[in-house]
């Protein structure tokens, strides 16, 4: 096992580190040092969040390896995980186990690392590889479960999970909530005309350009096969409109060469705000009706309720 240390902003690259393998623990380290790592392993272990996994491990070889901030960054996260400040000097892993990325972990701090503290961490990380590559393999299988796997946003499985509890913070915090129900106008005409792999291609579009008129903290699901459901936290009505009004202009001039007739869809918006008597279903059915009644009113609009 290699290892370099670095200061802050070398071009070096990052350590490879496999766990265990072949290495013979009781020839490499002491009695102590190894009780250490199984002890650790097990508290890991307890845990499937990374960044609990990532704090704990942290907060357990502070002892050994002193350090002011950590960061580990993985293809799995949609942003590193920080804490504390980043200093001079710095010890970087790129971390790997029977082929598995795992992501990269870097300890920071204002003084040079031992010789002594880099062989002590480098032995406690064999601690945290097992626990991460589960938590890791864990996280990948809840998002699978809740993406839906044409158009990569959020599926009903996601959103019969994630908003009833919205409902609920919004109502105990007394925050203001909006939900859009939206359903494509002349989507079976697609399907008809340019056969379903067109179809696909086109809900692709919609969610694509659905979610570039949203927030980050908004909430987008693919609710049915032409149906999308939005959920949009601290936004008031005119907000909401905002949003109804710029997702309606987008799919108006929304261009799709797999299908020409992509330019004659639209989409009809049932939106409302959380009352203070709503509950998840009588908010859901209200916004429904909307949506329908968009329908009814001429297609590719919004009504609020």
């Amino acid at each position: 096992m290699q290892q370099t240390t670095s200061l802050l902003g070398e071009a070096r690259n990052p350590v490879q580190v496999i766990a265990l393998d072949s290495r013979k623990s009781e020839q490499v380290i002491s009695d102590k040092q190894y009780l250490k790592i199984l002890q650790l392993t097990d508290l890991l272990s307890r845990n499937l969040e990374i960044n609990d996994i990532i704090r704990v491990f942290s907060s357990e070889v502070q002892s050994l390896v002193a350090h002011d901030s950590y960061r580990y960054v993985s293809d799995q996260l949609t942003k590193p995980l920080r804490h504390g400040k980043i200093e001079r000097h710095s010890l970087h892993y790129h971390l790997t186990i029977q082929q598995m990325d795992l992501g990269e972990l870097t300890l920071y701090r204002k003084q040079p690392f031992s010789t002594n503290e880099v062989c002590q961490f480098e032995d406690l990380l064999c601690a945290l590889v097992y626990p991460l590559k589960n938590a890791l393999m864990y996280q990948s299988a809840l998002t699978s479960a809740y993406r839906d796997p044409l158009t990569g946003i959020n599926n009903r499985a996601a959103m019969d999970k994630l908003l009833p509890r919205e409902v609920r913070l919004a109502k105990r915090h007394d925050q203001r909530l909006a939900l859009m129900i939206m359903d494509m106008d002349g989507f079976k005409k697609i399907n008809d005309d340019c056969g379903h792999d067109a179809g696909d291609l086109v809900l692709q579009e919609v969610a694509r350009v659905i979610e570039n008129s949203l927030r980050d903290t908004d909430m987008l699901f693919r609710y049915g096969g032409d149906e999308f459901i939005c959920a949009l936290p601290h936004t008031d009505v005119q907000g909401a409109i905002d949003v109804a009004e710029r997702i309606l202009s987008s799919i108006h001039d929304m261009e799709c060469d797999a299908c020409p007739q992509a330019k004659q869809i639209g989409m009809s918006i049932g939106l409302s705000m959380l009352h203070a008597g709503d509950n998840y279903q009588r908010f859901f059915k209200r916004v429904d009706q909307a949506m329908y009644r968009a329908k009814k009113d001429g297609k590719h609009r919004y009504v609020v309720a």
